[in-house]
């Protein structure tokens, strides 16, 4: 069975219309099912901005393969509790990871050439401070994603949340990152 929206996309393309011409209605039934787990993104990856700061005054490596191995078993731990499987939660996490990673690092080389203005604040901690809103954050967007990750998203959510996140300041590169599990199985 095709999506009712990829549907309308088809017959939009056959007709000669413009492909990103939707019903409103269809649009907001994306926005809404979709709005708190992206949301719950947009906060995780304002949160990689405050790690990116933390690590750079640090002198600390952007990657952390231990923590971010440790972050996972322990998702897929409580995703079990929720129904999830560790697959389930595997391929939600690791593009949120690569995202944060990717942010970061865009960040740092920012700051460090100039392009970017350097915040005026002292950073937050990362282990006392950060890390424990970040543990917040992504056990919420694991309950978010339960509920929305056995649906039928197709691309067209996909584009929905990435530009829900470039609407708030996320570059589309990382936007493009975070969505990648929104719309496949």
């Amino acid at each position: 069975m095709i999506p009712a929206r990829l549907f309308l996309f088809c017959i939009c393309l056959s007709l000669g219309f413009q492909a990103t011409v939707f019903p409103s209605r269809a649009m907001a039934a994306v926005d809404d099912r979709l709005h708190p787990l992206v949301t719950l993104m947009i906060q995780r990856l304002q949160l990689s901005r405050e790690v990116a700061w933390s690590k750079c005054r640090a002198g600390i490596p952007i990657a952390d393969p231990a923590r971010e191995a440790r972050m996972l078993t322990d998702l897929k731990g409580v995703g079990s509790l929720d129904g999830l499987s560790a697959s389930e939660v595997t391929r939600f996490f690791l593009p949120q990871i690569a995202a944060s990673r990717c942010y970061q690092e865009e960040l740092i080389a920012g700051w460090r050439s100039g392009g970017i203005d350097v915040p005026k604040l002292k950073p937050l901690d990362l282990t006392t401070e950060i890390r424990p809103m970040l543990d917040k954050v992504n056990r919420e967007m694991l309950r978010q994603w339960r509920l929305v990750c056995r649906t039928s998203l197709d691309w067209a959510d996909r584009e929905e949340a990435k530009r829900m996140l470039s609407d708030r300041g996320i570059p589309i590169e990382v936007a493009r990152i975070a969505v990648r599990p929104l719309g496949s199985k």
